[in-house]
């Protein structure tokens, strides 16, 4: 039986991140546990074709509760049931959110959740590519 330091749920992007920078540490053990498949089918790779993964294995086929803004309706939540997680079922797009949203959490929890205390993070996991030095789809750098 193998043992481990750390034992991470899920390999979504949060767990890959996680298990990512724990074992940066050569001398820590990180067991990555993921119920979902290997992410090998194609349409994961084509932003066009995301929607051929709703409702198949790689998709926990997951509805919302009865909504009463929509008239009692539920809502079909697609959430990746595959390595990579969600992200591997969004169409590989990229949303950082409200500055406005991370600036009230940042009031409320302390600057290091504000906007400014975690863009740093959001440059981090971007890659930039295509003309203007120092710029990016948010703006300056």
């Amino acid at each position: 039986m193998r043992e481990y330091d750390y034992v991470v749920v899920g390999a979504g992007s949060a767990g890959c991140v996680l298990a990512a920078r724990l074992s940066e540490d050569p001398a820590v053990r990180v067991a990555v546990v993921e119920s979902g498949g290997r992410d090998r089918r194609p349409e994961i790779r084509i932003p066009a074709a995301f929607p051929k993964l709703f409702k198949t294995s790689y998709d926990w086929n997951f509805s919302t509760a009865e909504q009463h803004g929509l008239g009692g309706r539920e809502l079909y939540w697609p959430r990746g049931h595959v390595v990579g997680g969600c992200s591997s079922v969004n169409a590989m797009m990229w949303v950082r959110g409200h500055r406005d949203d991370y600036d009230a959490w940042g009031d409320a929890a302390g600057d290091a959740w504000s906007y400014d205390g975690i863009e740093p993070y959001f440059r981090r996991a971007e890659r930039w590519t295509g003309g203007g030095e120092g710029r990016s789809v948010y703006g300056t750098r």
